[in-house]
């Protein structure tokens, strides 16, 4: 179908990112190998398991949405979900989501990667106490290499210099 609202406020992404953007079926199929057997990390995942049209085990999903660690922390205004922008100010003193041109999707993927680190420890000990895993959780990967996809040219160019925003304190230690 064609695209009639690239949400560039949230996604950043614009019609000049999609001119040179492989067919939906074809980076499905790609993502799909990457996550099978895989603990994915992120924040509300639902959402892009959904735009996957895919279900990944909960026992390999962490979503940093619903960590009831992260949203009892002493002095952070708990709602029934808070967002990733919010938890990243008030628990990491690092601004994210700043930029006129929409989410980056890199600076998103990491900070909710250090916002699991804060309670990964305790996470891992409740997910090693819960349900043992399933066979379907344990498979092993497939044959595609993951490193080929974190190599520049499968970013946009704005977004392979690396996440933008974030405060200078923060920005320092991801350097």
């Amino acid at each position: 179908m064609p695209i009639v609202d690239y949400r560039t406020r949230w996604s950043g992404i614009t019609r000049q990112h999609m001119r040179k953007a492989i067919p939906f079926q074809v980076a499905q199929k790609e993502i799909l190998k990457l996550l099978k057997g895989k603990v994915v990390v992120g924040h509300a995942l639902h959402n892009d398991f959904q735009a996957l049209k895919y279900v990944h085990p909960r026992s390999q999903t962490r979503d940093t949405t619903y960590v009831p660690s992260l949203l009892h922390q002493p002095g952070l205004h708990t709602r029934a979900r808070v967002s990733l922008k919010d938890l990243a100010l008030q628990l990491l003193r690092k601004k994210i989501q700043a930029g006129q041109h929409g989410h980056s999707s890199v600076e998103d993927a990491v900070t909710a990667m250090e916002l699991y680190r804060l309670v990964e420890v305790r996470w891992e000990e409740q997910e090693a106490r819960s349900l043992p895993p399933r066979p379907e959780d344990r498979e092993p990967d497939s044959s595609t290499d993951m490193e080929q996809y974190m190599e520049d040219q499968y970013w946009p160019e704005d977004l392979a210099q690396g996440p933008r925003g974030g405060t200078g304190e923060a920005q320092d230690r991801r350097e």
